[in-house]
């Protein structure tokens, strides 16, 4: 675990929160909602303390639907704390193999490592072997808040060791995995799943019901086939069927991009959480936008929630619009300026800069007149390279 008492982390924590404040207030404006008034009992710069449709995984508290998901290169420390400020009820580490971890790799272990900023955060663990993803997991259980068993990656690599989505073909191994952690390990024990290898071969509901009964304590679904891969849409009537037949908790993964499209999931498969990737990669402020937006929803608006075109968004065959809160370009600049900060704070600047070439592109990606500097953003080397672009955009 790191160490709590730099004061240097705090620093940049109390500048997070200062950030967020006025988030709030766009948001509040944005929605025509006063925000403060129904979370007046949690701070307003921490929405993570929101309590929206709370459940628990076990014994862990998840306060709130929003939950960040696992993306390899993405979620590290700094994209967690974000995430958890922002109004993440629970966050995840990036995958770590499990061979890592027991072969003692410092990459490996570095990946495990948290700050009480960005808790509660489950740690995933991803391999093939029963036995060694357990004792991968009581090497690494005392930082975790949550055990994580990834069976649903669809990258080639990871399918080339058996691991990941190509487990969905093994029914009887993701159960003796799930029996085995249970066994060594005492915190709880979830499992991230795809519908199912391709369009012949769905079957979710019985692995669902395998890894209910071996003792998992939540189950993540995100709702494409392993060969698909992130192309076509996610299907969430399987989703909704894993739900009405299990008792544990059921999270809805895959194409989580708006907050109508979150109301509408969360309505339609009667799922517990939702667990937002891609969409908040370089829109972190996303989280934010979703748990206010579903807040203002459950609070006045459940005679019809509506976009800006005055469209009825409980309608499950609208064109659903991507990211339609946009922040300014000043705070955007603000949060990036800040986000860079972080990185450097937990990586040095010469890794935080090179890794944060892409976040910039994704915070400025489809922006008007953006493409006379695009190339500009792979070409940083340091933060003062960084804050002068960003200076620039505001």
């Amino acid at each position: 675990m790191m160490s709590q008492d730099n004061a240097e982390l705090k620093n940049l924590i109390a500048k997070l929160k200062k950030i967020i404040k006025q988030l709030l207030s766009v948001l509040s404006e944005f929605y025509n909602f006063d925000f403060k008034e129904i979370i007046k009992n949690f701070p307003p710069d921490d929405f993570s303390k929101i309590s929206l449709n709370a459940f628990k995984i076990s014994d862990v508290k998840i306060n709130n639907p929003i939950i960040a998901a696992p993306m390899a290169g993405i979620s590290d420390n700094a994209y967690r704390i974000f995430a958890k400020y922002l109004g993440c009820s629970l966050t995840f580490s990036e995958m770590v193999t499990s061979y890592g971890l027991i072969l003692n790799h410092e990459k490996s272990l570095d990946i495990t490592k948290l700050t009480d900023f960005e808790r509660p955060c489950a740690i995933q663990i991803f391999g093939s072997d029963p036995d060694i993803i357990a004792n991968a997991a009581s090497i690494i259980e005392g930082n975790a808040d949550i055990i994580d068993i990834n069976m649903g990656c669809p990258v080639p690599k990871v399918l080339k060791t058996k691991s990941g989505g190509y487990l969905l073909n093994e029914p009887e191994t993701i159960g003796s995995i799930v029996k085995k952690l249970k066994e060594k390990i005492k915190k709880p024990v979830t499992v991230k799943l795809r519908v199912g290898w391709d369009e012949g071969k769905i079957n979710i509901l019985e692995i669902a019901k395998i890894v209910e009964n071996e003792g998992a304590d939540a189950i993540t679904i995100h709702g494409r086939t392993v060969k698909q891969g992130y192309s076509g849409k996610a299907d969430y009537e399987h989703i909704k069927k894993v739900k009405s037949n299990v008792k544990i908790p059921v999270i809805a993964s895959g194409d989580i991009e708006s907050v109508h499209k979150a109301k509408w999931v969360l309505d339609y498969t009667g799922c517990d959480g939702l667990m937002v990737g891609r969409a908040a990669r370089g829109n972190p402020w996303i989280f934010s936008d979703l748990l206010l937006g579903l807040l203002s929803t459950s609070e006045n608006r459940e005679a019809g929630f509506k976009n800006q075109s005055g469209e009825s968004l409980n309608n499950p065959d609208i064109n659903f619009i991507k990211n339609y809160f946009n922040i300014s370009n000043n705070l955007k600049v603000d949060f990036m300026l800040l986000y860079i900060r972080f990185l450097i704070y937990f990586k040095g600047e010469e890794r935080a800069v090179k890794e944060f070439r892409k976040i910039i592109g994704w915070a400025f990606k489809g922006q008007r007149d953006i493409s006379s500097i695009r190339n500009k953003f792979f070409k940083i080397n340091t933060f003062a390279d960084a804050e002068e672009i960003l200076e620039s955009l505001r």
